[in-house]
Parts: C-alpha cells; structure tokens; sequence
C-alpha cells in the first residue's frame, strides 16, 4: 500500500516482473509472494471508492487482478488480460478523440488486434469519442455530466428523432416541433399572440410579429405616445394629438380647478373627413357630446361612428376605419386612443409617429426632431397661447399623504401586484405623489392615479379589480352599482327597442356605474325593470303607459301582446311570485338558492307545483329574499361574505363580486420542494412521491431548446441496505460552472463548457439562515438546502411558464404538471420521473414504494408520531394549510426505515409542514427535547449566551458579508440565530460565530480565515494581509466581497485587491486615494 505525499499533483504507482513495484512518492522495492495483497485503495475506513487488489503465482507472475470502483467489481485473469489491454486501447482512443479527430480513432482496423466490431442501428455510426447524453429533437442541448465515451452515434450534422419517428437520424431542420401534445410536422404553423403565426422550423418555433393595438394616453399633462415614449407638458391651449391625412384628434388643456394646481384635459375633438365638410365631434369634461347630428346624449351611430356612454365614468368612440377612444368622464377627464397595427404610421402630433420607431416621436410640427418634450409639445399648439404652469404640492400634509399612499402602486403583496411584472409601476407611483400632492381633494386624485396604473395593466391584458375597496370606492346614484368590468351592451331601455350597437364594440375594459344585471338605464338614468322602461321611436321617447302610434297599431296592444306585465293572485314574500299550474303558460318552477345555484338540476321532469317561486332568473338568498344570481354572496371556509367582502387566499386578495370571488393575480415568487425520501410538491402545488437512484433534472429552462441559462440537478444518496436516502447532492449547472452541494458544503467546479480558467462568482451568493444554507442567483433563483434531504426551489414571477423538471412547469395549471422531457403528459410518477433522467445508462425506477407496507412494524410508531401535523400543535394552520399531503409524507418517512425514530425524515417531514404554516402566517413552535431537537447553544462559547432557537426566524445581525442590521430575506425559516455583542458586532456564517470584522472569513469551495492562503482555478497561489484603511488604487474597478474571493489584476504590478469592504471605488484608471470604512485585504500573487 502506498500514498501519494505530493498534494495536487498526478502520481504513479507501478508492478512488473516478479515482484518489483514503485511506489507513488518513486521508491522502489522488490517483493515476492503468492498471496494476494492490497495493491492500492482509497485510505478511508469502508475502502468504497476504489481498491485494486494482485495475486501473483507461484511463479511470481501476475494471476489475477481484482478492481473495485465505486461497488463495481471487475475480475482479470489469465486471457483476459489481452481484454483488458485492448479496454486500455480504446480509453487511449477515446482520450485522444476528445481533443479532435485521428488515425487513432482506426485502431480496431489495424490487423495486429483481433477486436470486435461495433454495429450500430439504423444510420448510426461507431465512434471512440461522443457526447455521453446525444442530441435529440426534443432534447437538442442535453446536459453533458461527464466526459465523452466511446459508441454508437448520429452522423455529424444529424441528431435522433424522439418526438417523430424514433431513434432515427434525421437533420435538424428535419425535426418535428410539439405544442400542447401534438406532434407538428417541419413546416406546420400553428396561431400565436396577437394574430401571429407561429412556424415549426429546425426543431423550434419562428413567430411572425405581434400585431398588437397602439395605444396612446393623455392623463393630465402626462403623455405616451403610440410606440410608448413617456412624457409631461403642462399646456394650456389646444394641441394636435394625431393628424392622419383624413381624421384628425385635438385636445384643450387647461389649469386645473382653483382647488388644484398643473394642467387638466378640458375638452377632446374628433375632426373626420379633414375638409371644409369636415364632421366634427366635441366631447366636453362633463360629458356631453356637442355634434348637430346628434340628438341624444350617450348614444349614437351612424354610417362612420358609434358613440356611447360605458358606464357612469367612461364614453366609448370606435370609427368606421378603426380608430378607438376611451374618454374618461369622472373624476377627472383623460383621454386613451387606439389604433390598429400597420394602418396609419405617418401619424404626426402629440402622439408621435405610430411607427414602431421611439427615437422619432418627438417629430416637430416644423418636421424637426426635438430634443425635449416641451419644445416638441409648444409646436403643436393650435394658437398663440400663454405658457402653462406645472403641478405643485398644495402642503406638507398633502405631501405625506401622497407619500405614504401611493407606495401601495409598488407593494408586492398589494392589490396591483398582479400587474408589476407586466407594467413597471415606479413611473406610476411617482406620478401618483405628483399628482396627489397638487390637489385640494387629495382622495379623488390618488384614485385617479392608481386608476391610470389599472388602466395601463388592462391594455396588457392583465385585468385587476378589489383595488378601490376603502379610499377610493365610488358611490352610485338611481340603483346603478358600481363594476370593475362594465358592460354597456343590451344594459339600456334603448336596446330593448332596437338593435345595440355598442354590442359591436370591443376595447380594453373600464369600470363605473352600470346597471344591476336585469335592469336596464332609462333615459333619466336611472335603473329600472323592464317593464318600467320608456320606449324609443325615431329619436323620440316613450314613456311607460303611454300610448304611441307606429304604422296604425297602438303601442300599449304591442306591450300587451308581448306579455310586459305580471298577474298576482296570491300574496308572496321576498319577491317571490306566485305559480298558478292551471294557467296555460305556466311553467314548471324550482327555488335555486345561492349556494346551489351552480349545481346541475337533477329534477326538471317534476310536475308543476303551485306556490311562491322566485321569478324566472332569479335566485333565493339565505335570507329568503329572491335575488339575481350576481348579487348572491359568497361562500369560504364555511362562512357566509358579502359582496365587496374581502380574504386573503395565499397571497392575492379575492373579492366577492356578483357572487362570485375574484381574486388579484399577483405574479408572486413560486416554490418547488423535496424532501426526505423523494417527496415532491411542485411549483403549481402538486405533490407525489419518487425517488429513483439516479441523477434526475429537478427544474431548467431548457424545457427542449437548444439554449438554455441553468439547470438544476437532483441526485439521491442513499444510506442502508435498502437504500433509503439520507441525503441528497444538488448541482445548479450554469453556462461555465457547476455550483455543488452535497455533504454539508457548497463547492464550485468548472464544467466541461469553460474555457477559462477563473470562474465568474458574481452568479450567486449564500446565505446561511437557521438551519438552511440560503443561494440566491442572479437570474431569480432561490435554493434553500438543509443540508440533508430538503431542497426548496424558489424561482421570481418571471420564470413561470418557462421551466420544466420533477418540480413542474410552473404555469399553475395542476392537470399538466406530469408532463415529461418528451413534452406529453404522463399518467402516474413513475413515468414522469424516468423521463428527467440526465442520462439513459441509468435504470428506469419500476415499483413505486410504499414503506410502512415494506416495514408495517414501524407503521404504529409512525401513525403515533405522525399524528402531531393533525392535532393541535397546528391546529390554528389546519384551517390555512391541508395537512394531508404533509401527514401522508410524514408516515412513510416515518415508516421508511427500521432505525425506529432515530431517521431524520420524521423531523423533516413535520419541519416542511410548520414551513408551511409560516408562510401564510402561522408561526408554530413544535420542536422538544424529546421531539426533533435543535440544539443552538452548541455555538455559544462558554459562558456565552449569544445563540437561540427560533420557530420563525430570520437573520437581524449584521454578518461579514452584509453591514447592514435588518432583516434580510422574505423567507422566515426556522433555527438557532445569534445576538452578538458589541466587542463582536459581527456575525461570520462560514464559521457561525460572532466576530470583530477583521476575523471575517471568506468561503471558496471551503472556510478561509483571516490571513489565509488559497490556490485559484488558474494554480496561482494567493495569501492575504490586513492593511490599513488608507490605500491607492488604479484599477477600472474592483469587487466588493460579498464571501467569495473576488480577483481583479493591476495594470502596473502582478497583485490583486480583495475587498472585505470598502466604502470607496475608483472608476478610472488614474490615481485617486480611497479611504475604507472597514478592512481592507490585500492577496499578493507568489
């Protein structure tokens, strides 16, 4: 036995003859025996990563040679010795071809050596040297985790057909392409957004350009223009918005009220057929609408144009050619145009050139491209007019006001968070503070603000409602109420005589006052039933009851022949009618009531029953009262709300509305766990069980493109006889390097795409809080790893829909969550986790396990134990979190191995649930002496009280790596968390103790004390120093430590600057002296 004393350099050790060996540090030695001894093997207690053993003859020749590599055992001896020469053979052609193409790659040819030809399927060739997971159609990027071997291969320029036809080589311009299940040949195109069409081409979809509508908005005296340039001009004159060489749209801006600072819209005029015959169109702040055509106000049509009121806050314009108008009534006037794609793009004016081209929206009415948006905005004044004044803060109070309500545009957890992700709510909110701030009635004008960011998201197809529920809710008058979506098709007494037009219009949905469903607005707007509405004839109107003649008929017969009234012969409470079966026009009537409303009718063959029925439409309350269906309440968790009652379901707010919740759709963070023995809960909230022994994809962004950014990587490792996992080795593969973790630590290597020789460790950071070691990435993705079993997945709003893996595909839709790497959906979790194997030599798992079937003695102990997740321990979580996934996790954690309690999945289990709980606010101390202990003062010194448990937690003292006190993460994870004293004020998370800041260590791939020396990727040695605060620098820049080593070289001298921290940084490459509030480290190069 021998041992290699040189540290991180290649040795060798060495037989030959009848006993003569050289050892690994180069000794040699002659030594005779037909035993059989320990050539060489790993020197650790189980000997399990390799041992090579020799038996030698009486001889003194080599007998036998037995290796073991990793459990695998392999024999030679006598002729197959030759094999394992000619196994030597190919691993040296193999290893060459790595580096490129030779006559090595023949050797099998050479008549010398008898060898076995390969024959491979189909147009497969044999090579010594290919990528050890192929391409494939569907998998055109597969990840590499090892090097290449030797094998049958596609031809170059070919890959394997796994979607199509199977295992055959086709192009890649040859592949199928799968959307939604179906199979889609080269060439096929299917419907994409906005009208585009999408191509199946080289194994990817090409889409045609979107066309979507341009939009151009005036709120106030802020402007966007059609290709979404935004801008402030506080005008007081009439401007030209659009001109287009047949239609043209001005605006009047205004100041604002005496009760308001800035510029307000004050009037909007449509001008068509740009002549002396021009049709004028004049929408006043009031509402009305000035046009000698028209003779009544709300609604008009013609051959051109339909003109009508959406709701109480809103008029709607749509022409002929395609052009749309949202004009916004109350409580202030703004004004939104829509145009249709690739019509009109030579537009001029305050709008800019709807022409897709940003840079040339600020084109002059003197065809001049302006700088500035004032200048730009004065040349489209329509007369001499004086300058206007802009918008300034009425009082300090109004300030505050401002500022403290207007953050709720930004709030993640707020009712417009849905929306962040979609449009960026910063600009919003600072025109919300502006705009609040300038008025007397500060309340109408936050509402309005907020408004114009819904307004904003509603063009983009996200739709937020509940948001004016406390400040900024509208009263309605004459029995309308107030929508979020109103709908002003058929809601009017006009429709009933006549055909809608506005049935004919379709724009971005407002809100207002409308109409309850079932009532209709009169011409004195007021809501009324049906039979009470007034009649329109030829402009005119009709009351009810009032005799009119059309061509000899009176209309009173009309109504009467069309049954508009009602006979009552009994008395009925709650709005109910009576039900007559004699009558012939009876009809067969049951009582709906809110809460069955929506269940199928199993009794429509029932024979008529006379009694109190509520009319036809119409539903009972649990008061009795008969209702329409969209004024019924809601119901949740057993409990009765109102409408416009409010909850809170994980984190969206859902509204009762029209009997119905309708929830906020915040695009929040979305998490992915697994734990114990293969548990996993999905993105989307699924969770099965599967724990196959080979290296799986967790979750990437591959998802069968041939570029991706990341994949993260699931291995288990498993521990006794029957090979439970008792821990579980994770690898995020990045574009140059792999980040591990496994046994405890996080390790950094490169991967077989690096070229460099340093590694970029500006990707990520770790965080260690509680009993979790915390990675952050720069491309929002979160691991949370308990170093054992667990790993949590936590991946930002803008990842969802784009990833795949055992954790899902994260687009929330449950039904889908199976589907394989081949893009179909599998039927059960076996099927699903086979196909996230990152390599194919790895058996398929074929039995699902089920424990405490395997181990039924454990089965007791389990349901005993198990049982905490259900009784009161968490009882205030039952109501929040099901508990059921968690329980059934538990038991066969529980039962998975006979170490009866003395098995860390158990507490796992348990700790995922109390997780849980935390996350919708329950926070639950569970934990016991004799009950999953957590032991924290293991860190405290003796005599130091510095450490303590907690079930919620988070880390609030400053660290190393962050200066600041506070808390840091959004995630409350449980675990010890310390208090550090002032003479310590420091918390290091490498070494988990409190220190002064310069003790601060650093972790690369290990701990690194203060002054300690490291090697980096590229063999140079580095050591580090502490010197004094005051220093001279002339690099471009350099990094700041965030606990990793950073290197950045010197133009003038081999060394490099380390930063701890440093509160200074030197841009240029000129002298300048910084002085560091910290410490500062400096690593030499030797």
């Amino acid at each position: 036995q021998s041992y290699c004393h040189i540290p991180d350099l290649s040795c060798e050790s060495s037989t030959w003859g009848k006993g003569a060996y050289k050892t690994f540090n180069g000794k040699i030695f002659s030594f005779e025996s037909s035993c059989t001894y320990t050539f060489c093997r790993h020197c650790v207690e189980s000997g399990s990563d390799f041992n090579i053993e020799i038996k030698r003859s009486n001889q003194s020749e080599i007998e036998k040679i037995t290796v073991l590599i990793d459990g695998t055992d392999v024999s030679i001896s006598g002729k197959t010795i030759l094999g394992w020469m000619l196994w030597i053979f190919s691993e040296l052609s193999r290893l060459c071809a790595s580096d490129g193409p030779g006559d090595y790659e023949s050797w099998r040819n050479d008549p010398d050596i008898v060898c076995e030809k390969h024959v491979c399927p189909e147009t497969q060739i044999y090579k010594e040297c290919i990528p050890s997971n192929p391409s494939t159609c569907s998998n055109v990027a597969p990840f590499q985790n090892s090097e290449c071997v030797s094998g049958c291969t596609c031809p170059k320029g070919y890959m394997l057909d796994d979607i199509g036809e199977k295992l055959t080589c086709v192009l890649k311009a040859n592949c199928p392409c799968e959307s939604n299940g179906k199979v889609y040949k080269p060439g096929e195109v299917r419907e994409g957004p906005c009208s585009s069409k999408c191509t199946c081409q080289e194994a990817k979809w090409f889409c045609t350009e979107a066309l979507c509508p341009g939009r151009c908005k005036v709120e106030g005296s802020s402007f966007t223009t059609f290709d979404g340039v935004s801008y402030e001009h506080p005008g007081n004159c009439h401007f030209l918005a659009v001109h287009d060489e047949n239609w043209s749209i001005s605006i009047e801006l205004r100041p604002c009220p005496s009760d308001q600072t800035g510029t307000c819209l004050k009037s909007v005029t449509l001008l068509l057929n740009s002549s002396l015959s021009a049709d004028k169109y004049l929408f006043n702040n009031d509402g009305s609408v000035t046009n000698n055509k028209i003779k009544r106000q709300g609604y008009y049509y013609s051959d051109t144009i339909k003109i009508f009121r959406v709701s109480s806050s809103y008029l709607q314009v749509e022409t002929s050619f395609g052009l749309k108008m949202q004009i916004q009534i109350h409580p202030v006037m703004q004004l939104y145009i829509s145009m249709p794609p690739n019509k009109f793009t030579n537009t001029l004016g305050l709008c800019g050139s709807y022409n897709n081209k940003a840079e040339d929206d600020f084109l002059s009415s003197q065809n001049m491209l302006e700088k500035t948006p004032q200048i730009f905005a004065d040349s489209w004044e329509m007369m001499s007019c004086p300058k206007g004044r802009p918008s300034s803060c009425i009082s300090i109070e109004n300030e505050k006001f401002a500022e403290k309500n207007c953050l709720i545009l930004t709030d993640p957890s707020g009712p417009f968070a849905s929306c962040h992700s979609i449009v960026d709510p910063r600009s919003y909110q600072e025109k919300c503070k502006t705009f609040t701030c300038s008025c007397e009635n500060v309340q109408d004008c936050l509402c309005t603000a907020m408004g114009n960011y819904v307004k904003a998201c509603a063009e983009n197809g996200v739709y937020i409602s509940g948001w004016r529920k406390g400040q900024c809710e509208q009263i309605c008058q004459n029995g309308l109420v107030f929508k979020y979506d109103v709908k002003a098709c058929n809601s009017s007494c006009q429709s009933l005589s006549e055909r809608d037009r506005s049935c004919d219009v379709q724009d971005v949905p407002v809100d207002g006052c409308g109409c309850p469903d079932g009532m209709y607005l009169n011409s004195e707007g007021s809501c009324v039933l049906k039979t009470h509405c007034d009649c329109y004839i030829n402009d005119e109107i009709v009351k009810p009851g009032r005799i009119a003649s059309i061509d000899g008929n009176n209309l009173n017969e009309i109504l009467s022949n069309q049954h508009y009234f009602f006979f009552t012969l009994e008395n009925c409470t709650g709005g109910a009618e009576y039900v007559n079966c004699s009558e012939p026009n009876a009809q067969r009537r049951q009582d709906r009531t809110c809460s069955s409303r929506n269940i199928p009718n199993f009794n429509e063959d029932i024979p008529c029953r006379r009694g109190c029925f509520c009319p036809i439409g119409m539903v009972r309350d649990s008061k009795g009262n008969c209702i329409f269906p969209d004024d019924c309440p809601c119901f949740f968790g057993g409990w009765e709300y109102d409408q416009g009652s409010t909850t809170t379901v994980g984190c969206n707010e859902c509204t009762c509305i029209k009997g119905s919740w309708n929830c906020t759709q915040n695009k929040c963070q979305t998490s992915c766990h697994i734990y114990g023995d293969g548990h996993v809960r999905t993105f989307d909230g699924k969770s099965y069980s599967y724990d196959g022994l080979c290296q799986y994809s967790f979750v990437e962004d591959y998802c069968g493109q041939e570029y991706g950014t990341f994949r993260v990587l699931t291995e288990s490792v498993p521990c006794c006889e029957d090979g439970l996992t008792c821990s579980r080795k994770i690898v995020v593969a990045l574009k140059d390097q792999n980040v591990v973790l496994h046994d405890g630590k996080v390790t950094v290597v490169k991967n077989l795409e690096s070229k460099g020789c340093e590694l970029n460790t500006t990707v990520y950071s770790i965080h260690t809080v509680g009993l979790y070691l915390i990675l952050k990435f720069v491309n929002g993705l979160i691991l949370i790893w308990d170093k054992n079993t667990r790993v949590s997945a936590i991946l930002d709003p803008s990842w969802s829909g784009k990833v795949c893996g055992l954790c899902g595909n994260n687009n929330g839709d449950l039904k889908d969550d199976f589907t394989t790497r081949h893009a179909s959906v599998a039927v059960g979790a076996l099927e699903f986790g086979n196909s996230w194997k990152t390599s194919q030599e790895c058996s398929d798992t074929v039995v699902q396990a089920f424990p405490c079937d395997s181990n039924p003695y454990c089965k007791a102990w389990a349901l005993r134990k198990c049982g905490i997740i259900r009784d009161s321990t968490f009882k205030d979580c039952h109501s929040k979190v099901n508990p059921d996934a968690y329980y059934t996790a538990c038991l066969e954690e529980a039962c998975a191995c006979d170490m009866e309690g003395k098995y860390l999945g158990f507490c796992t289990a348990v700790a995922m649930y109390a997780e849980a709980c935390s996350a919708v606010g329950v926070c639950v101390s569970w934990r016991k002496p004799d009950l999953c202990p957590v032991y924290c003062d293991f860190y405290n010194a003796p005599g130091e009280c510095s450490w303590h448990y907690e079930p919620c937690g988070t880390v609030k003292a400053k660290t190393c790596k962050d200066h600041l006190i506070g808390q840091k993460f959004a995630t409350l994870l449980e675990g010890c968390y310390a208090k550090c004293p002032d003479s310590a004020p420091y918390l290091d998370e490498n070494t988990m103790k409190c220190v002064k800041l310069s003790d601060c260590s650093c972790f690369y791939n290990d701990v690194i004390p203060a002054g300690g020396m490291i090697e980096d990727e590229c063999g140079r040695t580095w050591y580090s120093y502490i010197l004094d605060t005051m220093y001279v620098c002339k690099s471009k820049q350099f990094s700041y430590c965030t606990g990793r080593i950073g290197f950045r070289n010197l133009h003038s001298f081999p060394s490099v600057f380390f930063f701890f921290w440093c509160s200074c940084f030197c841009p240029s490459l000129i002298n300048c002296s910084c002085v560091s509030l910290e410490y500062l480290y400096h690593l030499i190069w030797i």
